[in-house]
């Protein structure tokens, strides 16, 4: 007990006798004066014209929460009530804090009328950071109540670590307005298995009237590990006329190596697919799978590919067209057979002959590579 008072009676003497810098400009000189107890001078960095340096300050003070002076300086950088104004360095140092004291300095400021617009979706974040309760809290009501789309979207996916959330995010995903809301809420609802989070997320990426939203949905479906998610990510592979949608079932099986998803693969490659985002995801996502069958589906779709595809400009001006490269990167072993074999298909628009020609050449062998509209002899 004397040694406890001892220790106290030094940190009062010592704040008593401090005079703070005017100015602190590196990290290294924060932790010396809180290596000293200078909590009053180390406060000083969150005043400093560098965002990192009040970022490193704020984090930094924040392990000392039974230092009142510590306590006070961080609230008062954090926002300012007259001014209305806060700091999104000083808010983004206490990110992951549990201290709820904090949050609730910086809590008001989402009442000020005049903190709007980016900077208001900008404070939604920074709060959104703190892994306190009182953060929470303040952002829960913003899901429902915000007039700004972006600022509900940005409070739905600040509110997700907190299991208090599920029930209000599922509202969000079911009620709300705006697709860009119901897409953040799905988001915000990935890997978390409760019976209500599961029928909210499998009826919206079914039946959501938007394919962002259907989309979002189905990449938490897939987080959720469900026993009909193969049934739901090949339906809406082949079948959503939504690009969003379909890059979102053709990414989430990326590097599989499982026959049923390799079986769903395989039929959306023979499939005309319009948009070239989601054919450059097809050729990404089969040239990360270690299975051989995936390494074979590139080799034979070769000529479907390129007759289909390839037209009117070269492959590689064709996004999602430059499926001989994708067979090349993942197997380049079998590239001369995979391409001769293509050629001997035939059918081809010249770009599509000019392609396979320069690909047999580069392989070492010898094919014809015409010269089509636009192009230039070198």
């Amino acid at each position: 007990m004397y040694r406890l008072s001892i220790a106290m009676m030094t940190i009062l003497v010592t704040s008593a006798c401090e005079i703070p810098p005017r100015f602190v400009q590196e990290s290294g000189e924060i932790d010396g004066f809180l290596a000293r107890r200078a909590y009053r001078s180390a406060c000083v960095g969150l005043t400093a014209s560098d965002e990192s340096l009040r970022e490193y300050t704020a984090e930094k003070l924040a392990e000392y929460p039974h230092i009142k002076a510590a306590t006070d300086c961080v609230c008062e950088a954090l926002y300012d009530a007259d001014a209305g104004t806060f700091d999104a360095a000083v808010a983004t140092g206490l990110a992951g804090s549990h201290r709820d004291d904090l949050a609730s300095c910086l809590a008001p400021a989402l009442d000020d009328e005049r903190i709007e617009g980016d900077d208001r979706a900008d404070l939604v974040r920074v709060l959104g950071g703190m892994d306190a309760k009182g953060a929470y809290d303040a952002l829960a009501s913003l899901v429902r109540s915000d007039p700004l789309p972006s600022v509900r979207a940005m409070a739905a996916g600040a509110v997700r670590p907190s299991p208090a959330a599920i029930p209000l995010l599922i509202e969000a995903l079911q009620l709300d307005d705006e697709a860009q809301v119901r897409a953040a809420a799905a988001t915000a609802l990935a890997d978390r298995k409760d019976d209500a989070v599961i029928e909210a997320i499998t009826t919206a990426a079914a039946s959501d009237p938007d394919g962002g939203v259907r989309g979002a949905a189905l990449r938490a479906a897939v987080s959720l590990k469900l026993s009909q998610t193969d049934d739901m990510v090949c339906r809406a592979m082949l079948e959503d006329p939504d690009e969003r949608v379909r890059l979102a079932a053709v990414q989430s099986w990326k590097g599989t190596k499982r026959k049923r998803a390799l079986d769903c693969l395989d039929r959306r490659m023979k499939a005309e697919e319009e948009s070239g985002t989601v054919r450059a995801a097809l050729l990404e996502t089969l040239g990360a799978s270690p299975s051989d069958r995936a390494a074979l589906m590139l080799c034979d779709n070769i000529g479907i590919w390129v007759r289909r595809y390839v037209h009117g400009k070269v492959a590689y001006e064709i996004e999602g067209a430059d499926i001989v490269r994708a067979q090349n990167n993942r197997d380049w072993e079998r590239s001369y057979a995979c391409v001769a074999a293509a050629i001997r298909q035939g059918g081809y628009s010249c770009y599509g002959r000019n392609y396979l020609g320069h690909w047999m050449r580069d392989l070492g062998g010898k094919a014809s590579t015409p010269l089509c509209p636009g192009m230039r002899r070198n």
